[in-house]
C-alpha cells in the first residue's frame, strides 16, 4: 500500500471518527428525544376481558409506575341480561403473586357528580343489576360505567379485573392506563 492510499484511507476513519463524536456529543448537550419515546410518555388501552359469561379473573397487567388509571365495566349483550353482576379490581405488590397476594382495591372513584363538600365518591366494586339502587349500581339489562384509580398514594406492580356473575349475562373490563 502506497503513501498516498494511507493518506485517503485515514482521512476517511478520520471523519467517520469525527462524525460519530459530533453525533454523540449533539445528543448529550443539547438533549435530543429518542425516536421512539420512553415509557413515560405512553399510554395504553389494555382488554382485560371481553365478552365472558362466566366469574371471572383477567390474567393480570403490569401498572408500575402508572399515573392514571381508569376503567371500564360493561355487562350486556343479548336478550338474557336481566341479572346482575359485581366487578371489583385487585392490585399487589408482587411481580408473581401467589391467589393470596391479591387485595381488592377498595378506593376506585366513581363517576358520580358530587358537590365540592363531599369530596370524591370511593368504592371497592361496581355492581350492575336489573333493578337500580345506591350510586354503585345500573338498572338496566346492558350498561357502562367508569371507574378510575387515584394514583397519587398508591403503588402497586399488578393490577386485575374480576367480575362475580350472580346471574346470566356478558360482562367485559378494560382499561385505560397512562404512564
Amino acid at each position: 500500500m502506497n503513501k498516498k492510499t494511507k493518506i485517503i484511507l485515514a482521512c476517511i476513519i478520520g471523519v467517520i471518527l469525527m462524525t460519530g463524536l459530533f453525533y454523540m456529543a449533539g445528543n448529550k448537550v443539547f438533549g435530543k428525544v429518542p425516536a421512539k419515546p420512553s415509557q413515560i410518555w405512553t399510554n395504553e388501552t389494555h382488554d382485560f376481558f371481553v365478552a365472558t359469561t362466566t366469574t371471572a379473573a383477567s390474567t393480570p397487567r403490569l401498572a408500575g409506575g402508572a399515573k392514571k388509571i381508569t376503567f371500564f365495566f360493561y355487562r350486556g349483550w343479548g336478550t338474557t341480561n336481566t341479572g346482575t353482576s359485581t366487578f371489583s379490581v385487585q392490585v399487589t405488590k408482587e411481580i408473581s403473586p401467589a391467589e393470596t397476594d391479591w387485595v381488592t382495591y377498595n378506593k376506585l372513584i366513581d363517576n358520580v357528580a358530587n358537590a365540592t363538600a363531599n369530596g370524591l365518591t370511593r368504592v371497592g366494586s361496581a355492581v350492575f343489576s336489573a333493578s337500580s339502587n345506591a350510586d354503585t349500581s345500573i338498572g338496566g339489562a346492558t350498561s357502562t360505567k367508569m371507574y378510575s384509580m387515584d394514583l397519587t398514594s398508591d403503588g402497586f406492580q399488578l393490577v386485575r379485573c374480576v367480575v362475580n356473575e350472580q346471574t346470566d349475562g356478558k360482562h367485559s373490563c378494560s382499561a385505560y392506563i397512562e404512564y
